[in-house]
């Protein structure tokens, strides 16, 4: 689909004046009309952009997309405008199954459609009740009690209980694939139950009675309202195709998913929005378009900002998230090797770390990393990683190569696989020119991001990229990802002091924990696995002047069934919206 700032910004390679013959002047005489009405608004809109002399408006091509608004008008016709949300998003399939999904963009679509027991607060991302109403904790903290609301039920009509909140859990617990499952481990019997050395039933929920749920846990756990917030565990139904949340799935078209509201949702009442539509576009003039005659009302992906008629529609915000680069143990390749690779040693590692040009890695970045853990009030400061020396990192791997008994003149291969556009051609050239003096050569490939972390399971790389988002307000929330017997630790990365550090730190008053889980912190770092580089910030595009219940957050969590639009404004072809 054409969009008219995409054909009228079209570049070509044509040097002779543009050429009208006869029987082109009808057309020329509209086109002159329809710029003449309209050059104020592209004088605004193309002010920031950087053409070159060979711009030409092909005005075949012009006179077509006049038709191109009629598209998005169509598409929407059997909708009502008022109480439908169109969000703009990244082309990418998503994976409907909450359990197993790793994605935020997969996150986002999911939230609408299954609901936990608790949800975040978008204001003050603390844990909101969901489909429970009550929560009670025990005196030493290792017990809960938790109530549902009597009016909770599926998509169909079914009575959500304290059965479908066990069967759900149960179904988490045995799905192999499920990444965030070892969250539960903290429940009794939970972990022996996952990795296959215990049953179903000695996993310690209970079902008191239909609305009432009973989880015993191993260690003082006050924090388990914050994990049952994330997606991963939504209470879903035995049935396919049936939902817990505030919507529905549809349907899903090309590049479309199709969302309604869901009747039987216990707050449905509250929830504005009839409709809601994620349409997928990677063309960011073409969301510039979109945004522009109102057709989107917000975008999770590319814009080109200097297209949009309103220069103050983004909103950035720093999230509760970290990029880094990681080692992986070779133990974790997909095939297997006789013998240790140099990179399992630490101090191979070590003589990486020192020659590292972190500088160059972080520049252009909103907010620098040195440490894995996202600052947060009350954590104690730990020393990361701020510059290079090449003296030590010579040093070192020359003491290395000494003590495993490799040669000086032996190459050493670092083979690294990131998503694309991670590192531009300068973080490229920088990273090999800081490691060939080690005797390092290095191999860069990129990976398509959204098949990312399913390549990187099963690749024989020594070095990957993440970026994590926090899933709960505690450094727990990054450690996790490091815990040996943790779903989440793709990295191969085991320590018995760090993993007996998270476990201390269950046992202790809130302010002890944090010093504790920096000694963890520091244990990880000291391993020379983690490479922090920057705290990324998170990127929207959405009028909130047309938009309410819009908040931005460190989580970038904005619950669609809050959002409502503060005017109906009619949509009528060719007009833009300012």
């Amino acid at each position: 689909m054409n969009s008219i700032f995409r054909k009228m910004l079209k570049k070509t390679n044509k040097k002779d004046n543009l050429k009208v013959n006869q029987s082109k002047v009808f057309k020329l005489t509209l086109v002159s009309c329809f710029l003449l009405v309209f050059s104020p608004l592209f004088a605004q809109t193309f002010s920031d952009y950087d053409y070159d002399s060979n711009f030409n408006l092909d005005f075949d091509d012009s006179i077509e997309s006049l038709s191109d608004f009629s598209y998005y008008e169509d598409f929407l016709s059997s909708f009502n405008r008022a109480k439908t949300l169109v969000i703009l998003e990244p082309v990418r399939v998503h994976e409907m199954n909450p359990h197993i999904t790793q994605y935020s963009n997969d996150s986002f679509v999911l939230s609408s459609l299954y609901e936990g027991l608790f949800c975040y607060n978008p204001i003050t991302l603390q844990p909101d009740y969901a489909l429970a109403e009550n929560y009670k904790l025990s005196r030493d903290k290792k017990r809960c009690q938790i109530t549902l609301r009597k009016n909770a039920k599926f998509s169909n009509g079914e009575n959500i209980t304290s059965s479908s909140v066990r069967n759900s859990f149960i179904k988490l617990l045995s799905t192999p694939s499920a990444p965030y499952s070892s969250l539960l481990d903290i429940i009794e019997g939970a972990q022996e139950f996952r990795t296959g050395k215990g049953s179903a039933a000695d996993v310690g929920i209970y079902c008191l009675d239909d609305y009432t749920v009973s989880i015993h846990m191993k260690s003082p756990s006050n924090y388990l309202p914050s994990v049952l917030c994330h997606t991963s565990f939504c209470i879903v139904s035995e049935e396919e195709g049936v939902y817990s949340g505030p919507y529905e799935l549809i349907d899903v078209s090309e590049n479309c998913y199709f969302l309604k509201k869901n009747q039987n949702y216990w707050d449905a009442s509250n929830t504005v929005m009839d409709d809601v539509i994620f349409y997928q576009s990677d063309d960011s003039a073409e969301n510039a378009y979109m945004l522009n005659i109102g057709f989107a009302d917000w975008c999770t992906g590319d814009v080109d900002l200097n297209l949009t008629i309103n220069q103050t529609l983004s909103q950035v915000n720093a999230e509760f998230a970290t990029q880094f680069l990681f080692f992986r143990d070779s133990s974790k390749k997909a095939v297997k090797q006789k013998s240790k690779s140099v990179w399992d040693y630490k101090e191979f590692r070590n003589a990486v770390f020192e020659a590292f040009p972190w500088e160059t890695l972080r520049v252009n970045r909103y907010v620098a990393a040195q440490t894995l853990v996202y600052p947060l009030v009350g954590y104690p400061t730990v020393e990361g990683f701020s510059y290079t020396d090449e003296i030590e990192a010579s040093k070192l791997m020359e003491s290395a190569r000494k003590k495993y008994n490799i040669p000086k003149e032996q190459v050493l291969p670092l083979y690294i696989e990131v998503p694309k556009n991670t590192f531009s051609e300068e973080n490229k050239e920088a990273l090999k020119l800081a490691l060939e003096p080690l005797g390092i050569e290095i191999t860069i490939t990129e990976i398509n991001s959204y098949n990312y972390i399913a390549h990187m399971r099963s690749s024989n790389a020594d070095i990957f990229s993440y970026t994590w988002i926090g899933d709960f307000a505690d450094p727990l929330a990054f450690l996790e990802l490091f815990r040996s017997n943790s779903s989440l630790n793709d990295f191969g990365y085991s320590n018995e002091e760090f993993d007996s550090l998270l476990e201390k730190a269950a046992y202790v008053d809130s302010q002890t924990r944090y010093e504790i889980l920096a000694q963890a912190e520091n244990v990880l770092l000291d391993d020379y696995y983690v490479f922090p580089i920057s705290h990324p910030v998170s990127f929207n595009v959405i009028d909130l002047n047309s938009l309410g219940g819009w908040v931005n957050n460190a989580f970038d969590y904005h619950p669609i069934k809050y959002i409502f639009k503060k005017e109906n404004t009619e949509r009528k072809p060719n007009l833009v919206r300012f």
